[in-house]
């Protein structure tokens, strides 16, 4: 049921105006005869008791004009009846189509204003009609909004019930609602601020937004692996956007991590593990970059987590609520990479989407655009890249308008841009543009302290993974890591052990647990003579504990306490160095004393 008392602020404020303009009091009732709204001066000379069969006559009838207030035949029974302090008195009901909501009155207290209705009627009228539709107009939109109140409150329980991530987009693809599991899986952007673009993949959105339905379609969203489905909506048969449920291996009705617990999604500097001098040094300059926006340059090798420390810094930053946009320079074909970057406009090339679309730049408005392999983008794209960086504005493919952008930029590379300058394969203006501040990942080899460490939280993580109860690793593995040179880093190693997890049954990580590549290699690890039945995997393990010796004496010298280091950092007693030394023909020991 609509109730006229329910816009009663929007109704004094309308007797207010009326007042004003029209200099005559206004007075609204509702259907049970209540005052709701009138001008001071109506409450004065009336108060806020209405005889009821006059507003039951108004209703009935529609206009009323009343010219002699108070001996009218509505007025048998009034408490002014032969004295009604108002003059001349205009009513009209207030109605939605056929459903009578009220009554609104013109008035006036004075033989001057009663002069004035008169020799104005139909002005008067006319307003009355204006202002009373207009009421009408009001209470139907309050009772709409009401309406959808209580219909997004309904929406908003049952995505709040569910045990996957909710999202609702418009039709341009910004988001419009989710539920807190959304807000805690896209945590490294502000969800109500955004597009669906900066945290899907773009094929995936495009299908969402040519109104198309999706039913777990797999996606990554970080390193972790998702499923989308989709379901259009339509209003008068025009697409007006989408439902998406994003499931997820591990949703948040199961049993969150607990706090300090590792997580291969963390993105946080937690995530960056290891205590090792050239680590300590990283996380201390992202730190003291939290609020700066210069650009960054991340270098090292492959596999030791330049796109996780982009990440840290990225969340550690003032911009961690903007989004963290990804770009691989080396997986862009040269033809893409302007409409990528940049966006383009509708119309601007064959197959240009209606609309137009964003660039990466754009969709990372706000927060850091990471150029991961930014040695591989072509020389023509160099020079645009730098003038936007130099202007912090450009143009999308086919536009004559320039969009300035608020965006700090990552770039990484494994490759010496140093020497890339030299030969004339990368710009030189360009590199000092992106090298304001340099940072280098040291490689697995120099940082071997922090192995453990890492181990530690890869074996948890794959644990996990593997529904695996693994506890430990044998003193041989241990000395297999230690003198391993790690050609593929962090990456590598992270590899071994999920290798691991899944090839082992007992609850610690043996020798031969481990894949066979990693002992095909000269300078692989390893100690401690292992017992098995397999004569390749036996001869296979020989080789690689006298590589791990080898090594070991390389480092540590050939002499007599170069040999007492060495037997201490593989866990084995002097005497059966020697003994493994003196199998080996070029390493005949030369009287030294046995422990």
């Amino acid at each position: 049921m609509i109730e006229i008392i329910s816009c009663k602020p929007d109704l004094e404020r309308i007797t207010r105006i009326i007042k004003g303009a029209l200099k005559i009091d206004v007075a609204i009732f509702d259907l049970q005869s209540r005052l709701v709204a009138c001008t001071d001066d109506y409450l004065q000379q009336k108060g806020k008791t209405v005889h009821a069969p006059s507003i039951e006559d108004v209703v009935a009838h529609g206009n009323v004009m009343v010219n002699k207030p108070g001996h009218m035949a509505a007025c048998a029974g009034c408490r002014f009846i032969g004295n009604c302090p108002a003059k001349i008195e205009i009513l009209r009901s207030i109605r939605i189509d056929t459903t009578p909501l009220g009554v609104m009155t013109f008035t006036s207290f004075s033989r001057e204003g009663h002069e004035r209705i008169t020799r104005e009627t139909p002005a008067f009228v006319d307003a009355l009609n204006i202002f009373s539709d207009w009421i009408a107009e009001l209470v139907s939109h309050k009772n709409r909004t009401h309406t959808l109140d209580e219909t997004e409150q309904i929406l908003k329980n049952t995505m709040d019930l569910s045990c996957d991530s909710m999202v609702t987009i418009d039709p341009k693809g910004a988001v419009t609602r989710c539920n807190p599991l959304a807000v805690k899986l896209f945590s490294f952007c502000d969800l109500y601020t955004r597009s669906a673009f900066h945290i899907l993949p773009e094929p995936v959105v495009d299908k969402i937004l040519d109104a198309n339905h999706l039913k777990e379609t797999r996606v990554m969203i970080g390193d972790r692996q998702a499923f989308v489905s989709a379901r259009p909506i339509f209003s008068n048969g025009e697409f007006t956007g989408a439902v998406l449920s994003i499931r997820h291996k591990q949703t948040i009705c199961e049993a969150s991590p607990k706090p300090g617990e590792f997580s291969g999604n963390t993105l946080s500097l937690a995530a960056i593990l290891g205590n090792s001098p050239g680590i300590k040094r990283i996380k201390e300059m992202t730190t003291r970059l939290a609020r700066s926006r210069s650009t960054i340059l991340i270098t090292g090798e492959t596999g030791t987590g330049k796109g996780l420390l982009a990440k840290a810094i990225h969340h550690t930053s003032s911009r961690s609520k903007g989004p963290f946009v990804s770009v691989n320079c080396a997986s862009i074909p040269e033809t893409l990479f302007e409409s990528e970057l940049f966006g383009y406009e509708e119309g601007a090339f064959t197959g240009a989407k209606k609309g137009g679309k964003p660039g990466r730049f754009e969709l990372a408005r706000g927060g850091t655009l990471f150029l991961d392999e930014i040695g591989e983008m072509p020389l023509h794209m160099q020079v645009k890249l730098l003038n936007v960086l130099q202007d912090y504005a450009l143009q999308r493919v086919g536009s004559i308008t320039v969009t300035p952008i608020d965006v700090r930029v990552i770039a990484a590379t494994n490759q010496d841009l140093y020497t890339l300058v030299k030969n004339h394969k990368f710009r030189a203006d360009l590199f000092y543009r992106l090298n304001v501040i340099p940072m280098e990942l040291p490689p697995l080899a120099n940082r071997k302290e922090d192995i453990k460490i890492l181990i530690t939280a890869f074996l948890k993580e794959s644990n996990q993974n593997a529904d695996k109860k693994i506890l430990r690793f044998s003193p041989p593995v241990m000395a297999a890591f230690q003198t391993h040179d790690w050609p593929g880093n962090i990456r590598e190693l992270q590899n071994i052990i999920e290798y691991s997890v899944n090839m082992e049954d007992s609850d610690t990580i043996t020798l031969e647990s481990l894949p066979q590549h990693f002992f095909n290699r000269k300078n692989t690890p390893t100690e401690l003579p292992v017992i098995t039945s397999h004569p390749n995997i036996r001869s296979t393990t020989k080789t690689a504990q006298m590589g791990a010796i080898l090594s070991c004496l390389d480092r540590n010298g050939h002499d007599v306490q170069g040999k007492n280091q060495t037997a201490r950092e593989l866990g084995i007693s002097l005497r059966t160095l020697y003994r493994k030394l003196k199998d080996e023909p070029e390493h005949q020991p030369e009287n030294q004393p046995e422990a």
